[in-house]
């Protein structure tokens, strides 16, 4: 059974203490609830894409692929508009600008469009949202979809970044007016949310404009409390309790336990990884997703090349051990509806980022209590 997407663009592939810990301030007129984050927001939404490359880093063979001497980095960004409905280079609309950017990375085997639904829904919250397809990761790679590119990907954010504040946002662009370069943050899903994981706390490959970081079942097993040592920047991991592919034990669960404060973890009951890229919306919702998802990757994935990114020194274990292999559970049919998982994903995003980037003491006290309360879906773990 297919079902409609819910957007056009999805065709396309610690209570008080927290509180004070994350800066509560009074960057809100009142208490808000579920509804106000997951109601689209005030602004239109324009779309644009870009293409990016980078001469000074090159892009590996693989397999039947020869490898380039660049970098080419093809870029979506969603930001706010004038238009009342999703549209390809839009006039921008700086009224209440600048605004927060945020890069979001997708997962493997997926694309820049896999999460659009977040892209949309806070572009019309007034954020722009950058999302790079990664040369080797995406779906439809040359020479097949691969990790072994991974160590790259936090330098792509980077130079993504860096091309986005000097071509569209500069004076002059299409974008112009529109980015804050002083609150940048990071997102992703699965191998997306380990390479927004890199750019933030990586002693090496961090970029140190990441202000806050909001992360989608991320691979995270290896990453050692060494590794969170080298920033204190705002972390809210989300993660299904019925995922397949990246449990949840080894993965958020252990970053949320090793991570610096501020930190938040989110657990969805019934969960699935694959619930929660766009596509899945298309997909049978009286099945667990993750069968498809683990179909998809069988034998893609070899758990040793993430040993690649760093050195036991920098907070990366060279025990191949640390992670399970992917798809090795029962799977425990239904998961979570995907378009329920899609809307606490939009929810929980945009409460984030503006208790980060809008002061908003509101949304900051949303995500400790009042949240689990009005979606009993979700499981709030506090440090």
């Amino acid at each position: 059974m297919v079902r409609a997407m819910r957007s056009t663009s999805h065709v396309f592939g610690l209570a008080l203490t927290l509180g004070l810990a994350l800066g509560l301030g009074a960057g809100c007129s009142g208490e808000r609830h579920t509804a106000d984050y997951q109601a689209a927001g005030s602004y239109g939404i324009g779309y644009s894409t870009f293409t990016f490359v980078d001469t000074s880093r090159p892009t590996p063979a693989n397999h039947d692929y020869a490898g380039d001497d660049k970098r080419t980095l093809v870029v979506d960004i969603w930001y706010p508009a004038h238009a009342t409905s999703p549209m390809r280079d839009a006039p921008v609309d700086t009224g209440g600008g600048p605004f927060p950017l945020i890069l979001h990375s997708h997962g493997f085997m997926d694309g820049r469009l896999g999460e659009s639904y977040l892209g949309e829904h806070l572009a019309s919250h007034g954020y722009v949202v950058v999302a790079p397809d990664f040369p080797l990761s995406k779906g439809g790679a040359p020479g097949g979809s691969t990790v072994d590119d991974l160590p790259a990907q936090p330098g792509d954010l980077s130079f993504v970044l860096d091309q986005v504040l000097a071509g569209p946002a500069a004076p002059g662009g299409p974008l112009a007016g529109a980015i804050d370069p002083a609150r940048v943050g990071a997102s992703g899903l699965s191998l997306g949310g380990l390479t927004a994981l890199l750019a933030t706390f990586h002693p090496r490959l961090r970029d140190p404009r990441v202000r806050a970081t909001f992360t989608l079942a991320a691979v995270s097993c290896f990453l050692t409390q060494t590794f969170y040592a080298t920033a204190s920047v705002p972390l809210l991991l989300v993660h299904g309790d019925s995922d397949e592919l990246v449990p949840l034990p080894e993965n958020s669960m252990r970053a949320f336990e090793r991570a610096q404060d501020p930190r938040e973890l989110v657990v969805m009951r019934r969960g699935s990884h694959t619930g929660f890229a766009g596509y899945a919306s298309l997909f049978d919702p009286t099945m667990h997703y993750d069968r498809i998802g683990c179909e998809a990757i069988q034998g893609a994935i070899d758990v040793s090349s993430f040993s690649a990114v760093g050195s036991e020194a920098e907070g990366i274990s060279q025990d191949t051990t640390m992670c399970p292999m992917p798809c090795q559970g029962a799977f425990d049919d239904p998961s979570l509806d995907a378009d329920r998982q899609h809307d606490l994903v939009d929810t929980l995003s945009l409460a984030f980022f503006d208790g980060q980037f809008r002061n908003d003491a509101s949304a900051r006290r949303f995500l400790t209590t009042p949240v689990a309360k009005e979606n009993p879906e979700l499981d709030v773990r506090l440090p």
